[in-house]
């Protein structure tokens, strides 16, 4: 099975803003999630996920950064989230 948007964004619903109680999916904060070849191994993808905060001063950033990286680290390969 070919890991897909839909896969991903379905694993960032478990990542939960800590301040609105609301996944960070239905909050609108992931802009786009899209895939690259892996120059390490070619049996891996690199995942890039375009998201943002909720305000610019977010406090709870970095802990929505690692739980989103948690969350979808569960496909392998390597998690580059962009703000």
């Amino acid at each position: 099975m070919a890991l897909t948007e839909d896969h991903v964004r379905e694993e960032l619903k478990k990542v939960i803003d800590p301040e609105l109680f609301v996944n960070i999916v239905d909050l609108g904060l992931i802009y786009n999630v899209d895939f690259e070849a892996s120059q390490d191994d070619d049996s891996k993808q690199n995942v890039l996920i375009d998201m943002t905060m909720t305000s610019p001063m977010c406090p709870a950033g970095p802990q929505l950064i690692a739980n989103s990286k948690q969350a979808s680290g569960l496909f392998g390969g390597r998690w580059i989230v962009c703000l």
